[in-house]
């Protein structure tokens, strides 16, 4: 888990170093910053701050008291509950609750024969029964005499049994997989993002790959070499926004998804994929009627909450220009966003 932290602490350093034109924000105010014209949220868009919830609604700001640190909010279409991870100092554990953060359920354990145990990046099935997320639960006793691996795999729980199970099994010292999410529209899909090396030399690869909850079959969306990342779903599932990584940007591009895939398609659906919007991007997540895309940008140093329209008339494409909603808040670039009516 903590080449995890380091892989996000190293990526935003990058990110600061490729960024000289751009007059860096003097410091961490403290607290999350609109700017003096306004961005109206439809909905309720939640974000992270240092490990506070935060909730956008129309011009209104609301700090969520959890009593804990907390990232990767996730939502239920109808907005009526939240998960969220959880973190202690050595442990994560997912938790649901109101929208306020009152009447949590804890769903995860913090700790097994193996050791403490991480959870992360909850996300609710569209009918809100399941939840798909990160942990290394499953994992061998590990010690310093004795390394065994702790990746992130991908696993579910079941809101009406309380049952978990593991859907997908990492490759091993690669840090485990990231992003998962479940479909819109059908009951058995699945999207995430598999970490791996490859290439000559060896590199970090990040594929984007679907799976068939029915079958236990995987296709990959991207090609081996390249690092295509962080998949967001559409709520009408036809559509996946992600992150291409280049030389000195991670651009958001959205790609074009077929009802189902039986072997891995070619070429690739990311390399016909539409780029949306270039920079240094993190965390996409689309709109509940698929009207805009949010997402974190650095801008001048900082991360900071934006909100770009998507059309669809002849083809995807940004429909204007991505507005602002934060100005010089230093936002959790490593924690999901949530958007519900």
């Amino acid at each position: 888990m903590n080449r995890r932290f380091a892989a996000v602490a190293l990526s935003a350093m990058l990110a600061l170093a490729g960024c000289t034109s751009s007059t860096p924000v003097a410091h961490d105010p403290g607290r999350v910053v609109r700017p003096v014209k306004q961005v109206s949220v439809p909905g309720r868009l939640y974000a992270t701050k240092g490990r506070a919830l935060y909730r956008f609604s129309g011009t209104q700001l609301t700090r969520l008291r959890f009593g804990s640190r907390v990232k990767d909010p996730a939502v239920t279409l109808t907005g009526d509950r939240v998960a969220v991870a959880q973190l202690q100092d050595q442990s994560s554990t997912i938790v649901v609750s109101d929208p306020n953060g009152q009447n949590r359920q804890v769903l995860t354990p913090s700790s097994a024969a193996a050791g403490s145990l991480w959870a992360f990046a909850p996300g609710f099935d569209r009918a809100g029964h399941r939840i798909v997320y990160l942990t290394d639960r499953g994992k061998q006793p590990s010690s310093p005499q004795n390394l065994q691996p702790n990746d992130l795999g991908v696993w579910s729980y079941d809101l009406t049994t309380g049952q978990s199970r593991r859907l997908v099994q990492p490759v091993a010292y690669t840090g485990g997989d990231s992003d998962p999410g479940y479909r819109p529209g059908v009951s058995d899909q699945l999207i995430y993002t598999t970490y791996l090396y490859g290439g000559v030399p060896t590199e970090p690869v990040a594929r984007l790959t679907w799976m068939s909850l029915r079958t236990g079959a995987t296709v990959y969306l991207s090609p081996e070499t390249g690092r295509n990342f962080e998949p967001a779903l559409s709520p009408d599932g036809r559509f996946v926004a992600f992150i291409r990584a280049g030389a000195g940007s991670d651009d958001l591009y959205v790609m074009p998804l077929v009802p189902t895939y039986t072997r891995e398609p070619r070429p690739y659906p990311s390399e016909s994929a539409a780029l949306i919007q270039s920079g240094i991007i993190a965390q996409p997540v689309w709109a509940p009627d698929g009207s805009a895309i949010a997402f974190l940008m650095l801008t001048k140093g900082s991360f900071d909450l934006f909100i770009l329209p998507i059309g669809m008339d002849n083809a995807i494409h940004a429909a204007g220009a991505a507005q602002a909603v934060t100005h010089g808040s230093f936002l959790d670039a490593d924690s999901r966003l949530a958007w519900s009516p």
